[in-house]
C-alpha cells in the first residue's frame, strides 16, 4: 500500500475511534441566500432583505422554534454584470443593518464582464475558503470561471480542498456551498465535476447549497443532499432557513412576496460517521500517460459496507467489469478503438444496486507515434494563452503564477507569484531578455527571462487583458475600462484614456497610429497611440441596440485584429463586424461567429464559427475556404503560423487546416473534456496549449 494511503487508513481509523461527542455538532440557525443580480430589482431584493429574521424563529413545518441566524450564506450571482461601476458597493449596502455576517460565493454574473475574485479575496482572503461554526465546517468554492460565463472546477480549487479536508476529521459533519448545480450540460464534461465530487467523497458532507436556478428544490448529487436557495427577487422570492438543533438538520423555504410560505425541504439526523467505503488510492493516479499495454488500474478501497460489483467507463461508454483482488479493485482496458490522446476513466464500486464509491481520472493514450511531446501540469487553471520563445514557454495560471517551462521537456524552470489570477499571454524579448505579463491583483510586471522582478506597475484594477509591446511602449487595458501606455523599459505611466465605460478582457490591437480595443460597455474603442485620446468609438454588432441585456453581446471576448484597412471583431452575440478603422464605420457583418485571429502578414483573417467551422476571409470579409473542424463557442482564437491554421477547440482537440487549401491536416485530442480558453502557442517545431485541469500538451507539428 503507497504511504499515503496507509496514513488516510490511520486517520480514518482514528476518527472511527473517537467518541461520536467529540464531533456532535451544537445547536445552530444560519440563512441561505441566492441570485440577488444587484441592481436588478433591486426594490424587491431589499424587500427580501428587510424580511430576514434577526431573533428567534418560529419554524411551523417542524412545529419548531430556534434560536436567531448565526449568520448567512450567500451562493453567487450576487450582482448582474459583476459588480463594477459601484454595483458591488450597491450590492453590500443592501446588507448593512443586518446584525450578523455574510459568507459570500461567486456566480457566473459574478465573474462574467468583470471577475468578482479580487473583490471576494478582499473579504474572505481566497474565493476558497473555510470556516468552522457549532462543531460543523463550512467550504465556500467557487465555480464560477474567471471573466467567462461557463462554470468549471479550478485546478487551484481542488488542490486548496484535498489540503483543507487533509487536515479535517473524515466524520466532522461539512456543509459545502457554491453557485452552479453539479451536474448539468453547462459544465465542460461530466469529468469536470467528478473531480470535485470525488474529493468531496472522502469526508462527511452533510448538505450542498447552491443558486443559479432561481427556483428552491432538494435532490441528490453524488448521494449527498443538495439544496437549490431560489431568488431574493421575482415572485416566488424568498430564502432558506437551515437549523441544526438536537443534531437533526432542518431546511425549509420561507416564500416573501404576495402569497409568503413557509415550506418543508429536508430533516434528517445528523452523521457524524465518515464515509462506509473509502477510497486509498488509485493508481496509475490522475493525468496518466500510458502505452497501449499499460492500460490497468488498481482502486484500494477499505470500509466496512459489502462491495457486490466494479464497473468503469471510457468516457460516456460502458468499458467492462472491474476485478476484485481483495481491497483492491482492478479495471484493465483494451487499446482497440482507442484513439491517441486524452480520455477519461470512471471506476464505479457498487453496494446492491447503489454505488457506494467512485474515482474519475484522465489519462493520455501515447500510440508511438511521437505526435506528443510532452505534458506538464501546473498547481492552477490554465486559461493563458502561452507564449514560446526561444527555448522557453511563458504560460500563466489562475493561481496567481507565472511558470517558465523549457519548451523542449516542459520541466519548470522558475516561478513568480502574484496575487491574481495570471489569464494574459506574457510578452517576451528574448533578446533584451525581458518578460512583461499582467495579474489581477491589477498590477503589470516586467520580469528578466529568470525570472527576477525589474519593476511592476499598479493599473488601479485587476487585468486579465494581454500586455502589448509597441516598440518602447507597454500597451495594456484593466477592468476599470482603463487603456494605457507603460514605458516598457520602466513601467512609467505615459497616457491613461478613461473613455470605456467597463471592464476591458481580450486583447488589444494596433496599427501604428492607433489602439484598438472591445469594452463591455457595448462599444470598440479607436484610440491615439501617442497621445491616448479618443479617435472613435461605435457599438458592436451584437449590442447595437440599447436597453434590456445589450450590454452582455458585447465585443470583448475576443480582441479585435487589423487586416489592411479593416476592423476584425467579435461579440458575445457571435457576431463578427468588419469595421474602417479611419472611422469605425461597419462595413459588413455575419453570425455564428465566436473568435477571429489574422494572418501572420496582416493580409486576412480566419474565424472561428461556433457550428464547428473555420473560415479564411479577405479584408473584405469575404469567404476565401470553409473547413469544418470541431469549434465550439469558446471566444478562442486560431492561430496562424507557419504555413496553416491552428484551432483548438472548446474542449481542447487540436486541428492542423492548410492555410492555403483550408485542408485538414491532422487532429489530435489533447485535453481530457476540460475548457480549453487559451490560443495554443506555435513556433517551427511545436505547439503548446494549456487547460482548465492546468495540463500544459506540447505536440510536435513536423510529424
Amino acid at each position: 500500500m503507497p504511504a499515503t494511503g496507509l496514513w488516510r487508513s490511520f486517520l480514518a481509523l482514528v476518527c472511527l475511534c473517537l467518541p461520536l461527542t467529540a464531533l456532535a455538532a451544537e445547536d445552530i440557525t444560519f440563512l441561505h441566500l441566492s441570485d440577488v443580480h444587484y441592481p436588478h430589482a433591486a426594490g424587491q431584493s431589499r424587500q427580501t432583505i428587510a424580511a430576514l429574521p434577526t431573533g428567534e424563529i418560529d419554524l411551523p413545518p417542524f412545529s419548531l422554534r430556534v434560536p436567531g441566524p448565526s449568520f448567512a450564506i450567500i451562493t453567487g450571482d450576487l450582482n448582474e454584470y459583476g459588480g463594477g461601476n459601484g454595483d458591488w458597493e450597491g450590492y453590500m449596502a443592501m446588507f448593512e443593518a443586518l446584525p450578523f455576517p455574510r459568507y459570500l460565493q461567486l456566480g457566473n454574473h459574478d465573474n462574467t464582464w468583470d471577475c468578482g475574485r479580487p473583490r471576494l479575496r478582499r473579504i474572505h482572503g481566497s474565493v476558497f475558503y473555510a470556516f468552522e461554526q457549532a462543531g460543523l465546517k463550512f467550504i465556500g468554492f467557487d465555480t464560477a470561471s474567471p471573466q467567462d460565463p461557463r462554470p468549471s472546477i479550478a485546478r487551484e480549487g481542488l488542490l486548496w480542498l484535498a489540503a483543507e479536508l487533509d487536515k479535517t476529521p473524515p466524520g466532522q459533519p461539512i456543509i459545502f456551498f457554491c453557485h452552479h448545480p453539479l451536474e448539468g450540460t453547462e459544465f465542460a464534461s461530466a469529468y469536470d465535476i467528478a473531480r470535485l465530487l470525488d474529493v468531496l467523497s472522502t469526508h462527511n458532507v452533510a448538505l450542498i447549497l447552491l443558486g443559479h436556478g432561481h427556483g428552491t428544490r432538494t435532490w441528490q448529487i453524488g448521494g449527498i443532499d443538495t439544496v437549490m436557495g431560489g431568488s431574493t427577487y421575482g415572485d416566488r422570492r424568498g430564502f432558506g432557513i437551515i437549523s441544526i438543533k438536537d443534531n437533526v438538520l432542518r431546511v425549509c423555504h420561507q416564500f416573501c412576496g404576495d402569497n409568503p410560505e413557509m415550506v418543508k425541504l429536508l430533516e434528517k439526523p445528523l452523521s457524524q460517521a465518515p464515509p462506509a467505503v473509502q477510497v486509498l488510492a488509485v493508481t496509475p493516479g490522475d493525468g496518466a500517460v500510458l502505452a497501449a499495454t499499460a492500460l490497468r488500474w488498481e482502486m484500494e478501497v477499505s470500509g466496512g459496507q459489502e462491495i457486490t460489483a466494479g464497473r468503469c467507463f471510457v468516457g460516456k461508454e460502458p468499458a467492462g467489469a472491474m476485478a476484485r483482488n481483495g481491497e483492491t479493485w482492478v479495471a484493465q482496458l483494451s487499446p482497440e478503438g482507442l484513439a491517441p490522446g486524452a480520455h477519461t476513466l470512471r471506476m464505479e464500486l457498487v453496494g446492491g444496486e447503489q454505488v457506494v464509491a467512485s474515482r474519475t481520472v484522465a489519462f493520455w493514450l501515447d500510440d508511438g507515434s511521437g505526435r506528443a511531446l510532452w505534458k506538464a501540469r501546473l498547481d492552477g487553471s490554465c486559461q493563458s494563452p502561452p507564449a514560446v520563445a526561444g527555448d522557453r514557454l511563458y504560460v500563466g495560471a489562475n493561481n496567481g503564477e507565472l511558470y517558465c517551462l523549457q519548451a523542449a521537456t516542459g520541466q519548470v524552470l522558475w516561478t513568480f507569484a502574484t496575487a491574481g489570477e495570471v489569464r494574459s499571454r506574457p510578452a517576451v524579448d528574448s533578446a533584451a531578455g525581458r518578460v512583461w505579463f499582467a495579474s489581477a491583483d491589477g498590477c503589470v510586471y516586467c520580469l528578466t527571462t529568470d525570472g527576477a522582478e525589474l519593476w511592476r506597475q499598479d493599473t488601479g484594477a485587476a487585468v486579465y487583458s494581454s500586455p502589448l509591446r509597441v516598440g518602447d511602449r507597454l500597451l495594456c487595458a484593466n477592468n476599470a475600462g482603463d487603456v494605457l501606455s507603460l514605458d516598457a523599459a520602466t513601467g512609467a505611466e505615459q497616457w491613461r484614456n478613461e473613455d470605456p465605460g467597463y471592464s476591458i478582457e481580450s486583447d488589444l490591437c494596433t496599427d501604428g497610429q492607433r489602439v484598438y480595443a472591445g469594452c463591455w460597455d457595448r462599444f470598440v474603442y479607436a484610440i491615439d497611440l501617442e497621445t491616448g485620446s479618443l479617435a472613435w468609438k461605435v457599438p458592436g454588432k451584437g449590442s447595437e441596440k440599447e436597453g434590456g441585456a445589450s450590454r452582455y453581446y458585447s465585443p470583448a471576448d475576443c480582441g479585435p485584429v487589423l487586416v489592411g484597412d479593416s476592423l476584425f471583431i467579435t461579440d458575445r452575440g457571435y457576431w463578427l463586424a468588419v469595421l474602417d478603422t479611419a472611422t469605425g464605420q461597419q462595413r459588413m457583418a455575419e453570425g455564428k461567429c465566436a473568435a477571429v485571429c489574422a494572418s501572420a502578414d496582416g493580409r486576412c483573417a480566419y474565424v472561428r464559427h461556433s457550428d464547428g467551422r473555420v473560415s479564411k476571409r479577405g479584408s473584405d470579409g469575404a469567404v476565401v475556404w470553409t473547413a469544418e473542424v470541431p469549434t465550439g463557442s469558446v471566444p478562442t482564437p486560431p492561430v496562424a503560423s507557419g504555413g496553416r491554421v491552428w484551432m483548438l477547440s472548446s474542449l481542447g482537440t487540436l486541428s492542423c487546416i492548410d492555410e492555403t487549401s483550408g485542408q485538414v491536416k491532422w487532429q489530435y485530442k489533447a485535453f481530457p473534456d476540460l475548457y480549453a480558453f487559451g490560443a495554443p502557442a506555435v513556433d517551427e517545431e511545436r505547439a503548446y496549449m494549456g487547460d482548465m485541469g492546468g495540463n500544459v500538451v506540447t505536440l510536435s507539428v513536423t510529424r
